[in-house]
């Protein structure tokens, strides 16, 4: 795992309800990448409101193969799709996507029906939930409570920028080109949220 997350970071941030851990006896075989069975088994994922992820809130009971999930055919015309899903394991949604845990890899692609493309999204599960934390350890930065209008301009891009450097500084993937986490700044930096 590249990034520094740990249950302690997590819980400084989410309340321990909210992070879905999948123990070890309940991953399926299809699940082959022994960093991500560690990973889900003692860390987890946050399944919280609000940071534009919506994971499985059934982690806990086992894992969802993608092929349950949406059959192969749904993605045949999806540029970038592999040849073979079938290690390929469901973690949820984002905007216009489902979010796929490759088990041999570990690495995590956003599946966009937007775009009808399948990219790389983080190099690994500590890169996403890192991305996760990261989101919701800055909400009150870029979204703060009680402000009844919007946060000046040079202030939401300052806050983008530092959010996708500290990822970036993590894990180069999720910037390396157009995708999601692009959008997600590109809508910090305009005061969307």
């Amino acid at each position: 795992m590249i990034a520094p997350v740990t249950a302690e970071l997590l819980r400084g941030v989410f309340p321990a309800e909210q992070i879905a851990r999948t123990p070890l006896d309940r991953q399926s075989a299809i699940l082959g990448h022994t960093a991500s069975r560690a990973f889900l088994a003692d860390i987890g994922i946050p399944v919280a409101e609000g940071v534009l992820f919506e994971i499985r809130d059934d982690l806990a009971d086992g894992l969802t193969p993608l092929l349950s999930h949406r059959p192969a055919a749904d993605f045949s015309e999806y540029e970038g799709a592999p040849a073979d899903f079938g290690h390929w394991i469901h973690l949820g949604k984002a905007v216009y996507s489902d979010i796929a845990l490759d088990g041999t890899t570990g690495i995590v692609y956003d599946i966009n029906d937007e775009v009808r493309a399948i990219q790389p999204m983080h190099t690994d599960l500590s890169s996403m939930v890192y991305g996760m934390w990261l989101l919701e350890k800055r909400r009150a930065d870029y979204a703060p409570q009680g402000l009844n209008e919007m946060l000046p301009v040079e202030e939401t891009e300052r806050i983008a920028d530092e959010i996708q450097a500290e990822l970036s500084g993590i894990d180069p993937l999720p910037f390396a080109g157009p995708g999601w986490w692009e959008g997600v700044v590109a809508d910090i930096a305009g005061g969307m949220w």
